[in-house]
Order: C-alpha cells, then sequence, then structure tokens
C-alpha cells in the first residue's frame, strides 16, 4: 500500500512540473505574437504591400517580361485600359469597360472586384481594410510602372 501511495504521489509531483512548463510555454507564445504585432506597425507601406502582394502572385505576375498566370501580368498597369493586352483572354465586362487603371479604380478594383466591375472573372473576394490596398498599391506602382523615381 506504501509503494501504491508513493507512486501516486511522485505521479502527482510530475504532473504539477509539467503543468507549469505548459504556462512557460503559453507565455512565449504570448511574447512572440505581441513581437510579430509590433514587427507588422512598424513596417513601411511598401514592405506591408509586398507582404499582401504575396495573396495575388498566384495568378498574377508583376516581372517586365512575366507570363500571363490565371490572370494577366501587370506590368505598366498603372494608366493602361483594362482589357487591352492582347496576349490575356480577359472577361467581356473587363475588355468592354474602358476604365483606366490608376489608384482610385485600382483601389475600388482590389476592394470587391466583383462589385466594382460585374461579370469580371476574378475570383477574388477583395481586401477589405484601406490600409492594405493602399499598401498593396505602394508595391504595385514601385514594381508595375518603368521608370518610377
Amino acid at each position: 500500500m506504501r509503494k501504491l501511495i508513493l507512486i501516486f504521489s511522485v505521479f502527482i509531483l510530475i504532473s504539477c512540473n509539467n503543468t507549469e512548463k505548459k504556462t512557460n510555454i503559453n507565455k512565449k507564445q504570448i511574447t512572440v505574437s505581441e513581437e510579430k504585432t509590433l514587427n507588422k506597425v512598424s513596417l513601411s507601406p511598401f514592405e506591408r504591400g509586398r507582404i499582401i502582394y504575396k495573396r495575388c502572385r498566384a495568378c498574377h505576375s508583376l516581372d517586365i517580361k512575366g507570363k500571363n498566370k490565371v490572370g494577366p501580368n501587370l506590368w505598366n498597369i498603372y494608366g493602361a485600359t483594362a482589357g487591352n493586352k492582347s496576349d490575356f483572354n480577359y472577361s467581356k465586362a473587363m475588355s468592354k469597360s474602358g476604365v483606366i487603371w490608376d489608384d482610385e479604380t485600382l483601389n475600388a478594383y482590389i476592394q470587391k472586384p466583383n462589385e466594382f466591375m460585374e461579370g469580371t472573372r476574378m475570383s477574388f473576394v477583395g481586401i477589405r481594410k484601406q490600409e492594405d490596398r493602399t499598401a498593396l498599391l505602394i508595391y504595385l506602382k514601385e514594381m508595375t510602372t518603368p521608370d518610377i523615381e
């Protein structure tokens, strides 16, 4: 009986020790999470835009001779007429829209593509936060506009 009580006591002590380690792990996780938040706040708009663009890169390239993917290459998009690249098959809505891409039209489009241009093929829900859209546009302008200073 004494051996059973001793084994049980040791088991309880070990369990208490593991609980303390779990608490320390949780504290470390909170600290890491807080550091990520601080880093996010300290990002420049360009860097923030670069990170946000990762959502777009599966469908769009930005390079001067970049290939079309599911969506068109976005090189030199600023000032271009929507649906004007001859090597991409645009929706009728995009081709006939007459939209000239600038900060205002791109901002509205990436906010809610299907509301801005009914009939577009872009199957993306949009970017809700204005701060994120602004950062993405800063990045796009820098990366896709020839001879930008």
